[in-house]
């Protein structure tokens, strides 16, 4: 019996919810809407029986019954003498509550999530309508929808195979790292904006390194070079954007070998928790120190963002004439090469060789050590071509911390028994 009630028991608590919401938002203006807590819940179980029905006639009844209902309450709102309660938030959420209603009969988890989503998207009014009316600049509004166009009407165009004779350019893999950097760079604007000078560029520089903390590094290097630009801030977030890295190596490398995660963790684990509390203690020292007085002008470099690209893009051209040079036969070359710009990579490739015995355990930690040191070598090279000295002198002891307890972890840990 339960398990037939079910559904019409989800889309009664659906309607429910959704109309309490209602009411308490018309409460605030002090509105008596037609539609309450009582008839949404009514209208959700309304939907169930719907969908219930193997009749389709009656199914379109109860539809249009609904419908009517609906369309009703509209013309009877009241309307105050400002033109308060006008508008179609309610009825169109009721028309939503009944095909959730629906939907609960047949997928009711799918149902479930998508009412979350309707009762956020109703309760966060008075911030959609603040964000949508001053939230953003005409500035912003620009860089947003041609960040929008270059990641998703030009990247899908290109092709995503070689097109060279030697197998190396590939332009949707270049027009990628170009998306990329734009991406972390408007992200970061985005981050200043909402957090301040100081926590978005450190929150904006830790998400990044899960993309891709070479980018990371060089977007926030280049920010420091700009008038009054918070160094220490900029240079924390460096240092998280390799945190965020190694992290996701460990990720990596457990989730393609299980053995090979006891194996890696302290050698990627132990850096990764000096950097983070390393960075944690220059965060308290940007905090006492009021480090600020910083904003950024364009919210999309793509000038600059187009000539990083072109460097990386160069940088893994070169990277793969050198592989092809070693061929097979040197995983440690390869890691050594492919690390310099993507360690991510070598991790999972050698993590899926040691699952599959084609790599010692020993050997495939010697390879994501290998690719880490390199990366991290690249880092610490462009945190001081691209930021210079001040950020240099900041970034350069954390960076080399982890590098030199990566090294130590691998060669006195007990990991390979």
């Amino acid at each position: 019996m339960y398990e037939a009630a079910r559904p019409f028991l989800l889309a009664l608590a659906i309607g429910l919810l959704i109309g309490i919401e209602r009411e308490r938002a018309h409460a605030d203006h002090k509105i008596h809407d037609p539609l309450g807590s009582r008839t949404f819940t009514l209208l959700a179980l309304l939907g169930a029986l719907a969908s219930h029905f193997s009749d389709k006639g009656v199914s379109v009844a109860v539809v249009l019954f609904a419908a009517g209902i609906i369309v009703a309450s509209y013309f009877r709102a009241p309307v105050g003498p400002d033109y308060t309660g006008v508008g179609a938030t309610t009825e169109v959420a009721a028309m939503a509550t009944f095909a959730l209603g629906y939907l609960a009969y047949s997928q009711p988890a799918l149902a479930v999530m998508l009412s979350v989503c309707t009762l956020v998207v109703l309760a966060l009014k008075a911030r959609i309508h603040h964000f949508a009316e001053a939230g953003m600049s005409d500035k912003e509004i620009s860089a947003a929808l041609t960040f929008l166009v270059i990641a998703f009407v030009v990247l899908p165009l290109l092709p995503n195979r070689c097109i060279d004779p030697w197998n190396l350019v590939n332009p949707a893999r270049l027009w990628l790292i170009f998306v990329l950097m734009a991406g972390i760079s408007f992200a970061g604007y985005i981050a200043v904006k909402l957090l301040g000078p100081t926590r978005g560029l450190e929150a904006g520089g830790f998400f990044a390194g899960f993309v891709s903390s070479t980018a990371a590094t060089l977007t926030l290097a280049q920010r420091s070079r700009e008038p009054n630009a918070p160094v220490r801030s900029l240079a924390m977030g460096i240092v998280l954007a390799n945190v965020a890295s190694a992290s996701a190596q460990v990720v990596i490398a457990g989730a393609a070998s299980p053995d090979l995660l006891r194996a890696v963790a302290p050698v990627l684990g132990l850096p990764v928790a000096l950097g983070a509390l390393l960075a944690l203690a220059g965060v308290k020292f940007v905090e006492k120190s009021r480090e600020g007085g910083f904003t950024l002008e364009n919210p999309l470099e793509l000038k600059s963002t187009a000539k990083l690209a072109i460097v990386l893009g160069t940088v893994l051209v070169v990277a793969g004439v050198a592989t092809r040079a070693f061929g097979t036969a040197g995983v440690m070359a390869t890691a050594l090469i492919v690390g310099t710009t993507d360690v991510h990579a070598v991790t999972l490739a050698v993590a899926t060789m040691a699952a599959g015995g084609g790599l010692s355990v020993r050997d495939a930690v010697a390879a994501i050590l290998i690719a880490f040191l390199a990366n991290m070598v690249v880092k610490v090279t462009l945190a001081g071509v691209g930021g210079g000295r001040r950020l240099l002198l900041v970034v350069a002891p954390p960076l080399i911390g982890m590098m030199l307890l990566a090294v130590a972890a691998f060669f006195f840990a007990p990991l390979f028994g």
